[in-house]
């Protein structure tokens, strides 16, 4: 059964007061000492990006585009932001449309080559929200499927590493204002506007059969969640341990923009921040970056 939480207003109080409207590039926090292991904001590298798995069946075109499956991904400028923006329509064969047929897409980018990520604790940054004017699909979003796959995450993929065991993080914003995180039991948090950009900052780290988690949201320096979970056990790629983003549910539709990703291994409470300018970039699609 869902379950529905709300932040306290105490939370969204303090988080007013802490952070300056100049504060917004990691949606009010700071980078952790020794800086990100991983970060991306700008997306330059999508032809990098891995989605040779389970839950992609992207045709490497952009939405909008003419003679291609409908939805697809593209980087793109939003208010002078660089964002991702992944569209999914559904499921386009049922109007003749064949593979690959944009029906789910699910990217993925090695973090950590070897081990389990989980067992020494991992720290996840994201900043994305609900797309309100797609080209392609519904201003939809997505709830968790698949073993608690998300639009958002990092996973650990047991088969690959040789472990057995799979782990996977992840999160989805859903029409409603709803926020999905981490595991399989469809447990959402009231976030409030889903066409607004939202940032979470989130940790989790192995102890015995639960997952240690801590859950920030939107700038704040307390968790909003905070709890010994059972993660999500969907996985399906190329690499022990990854970033993934994507909308990849055959049976659900929706469109998201994405700000930035990020990861670093160990367990890191969120630091403030100042100011961050976002650096605007042209639109580019998959086959374009792929071919520099």
């Amino acid at each position: 059964m869902k379950k529905i939480y709300t932040y306290s207003i105490a939370i969204c109080c303090a988080f007013v007061l802490m952070v300056t409207p100049l504060a917004f590039g990691l949606g009010g926090w700071g980078t952790p000492a020794g800086g990100w292991d991983w970060f991306n904001d700008d997306f330059a590298d999508l032809g990098e990006w891995n989605h040779d798995n389970g839950s992609d069946q992207w045709d490497e075109s952009a939405p909008g585009v003419d003679g291609t499956s409908p939805g697809g991904v593209m980087v793109e400028t939003v208010d002078g932001v660089t964002v991702l923006s992944v569209e999914d329509t559904g499921d386009p064969r049922n109007d003749g449309v064949a593979e690959p047929s944009n029906r789910k897409i699910y990217l993925q980018r090695e973090v950590v080559p070897e081990g389990n990520v989980f067992e020494g604790g991992v720290t996840f940054i994201a900043r994305w929200r609900i797309n309100p004017n797609p080209l392609d699909a519904n201003p939809d979003g997505y709830t968790l499927h698949d073993g608690g796959k998300g639009q958002v995450g990092v996973a650990h993929d047991g088969a690959i590493a040789g472990d057995g065991a799979s782990y996977n993080m992840s999160f989805a914003l859903d029409t409603g204002g709803l926020l999905y995180f981490a595991n399989e039991a469809q447990e959402a948090l009231e976030i409030g506007d889903e066409f607004a950009f939202h940032s979470i900052w989130a940790t989790a780290v192995l102890a015995g059969d639960v997952v240690v988690f801590n859950l920030y949201v939107d700038g704040g320096m307390d968790p909003v969640v905070s709890a010994d979970l059972a993660l999500g056990t969907g996985s399906d790629g190329s690499f022990a341990n990854y970033i993934a983003v994507g909308m990849g549910s055959t049976g659900s539709d929706g469109a998201m923009q994405v700000d930035y990703v990020g990861f670093k291994a160990g367990v890191h409470s969120p630091v403030l921040e100042t100011a961050v300018s976002p650096a605007g970039k042209l639109p580019a699609v998959w086959g374009e970056l792929k071919s520099k």
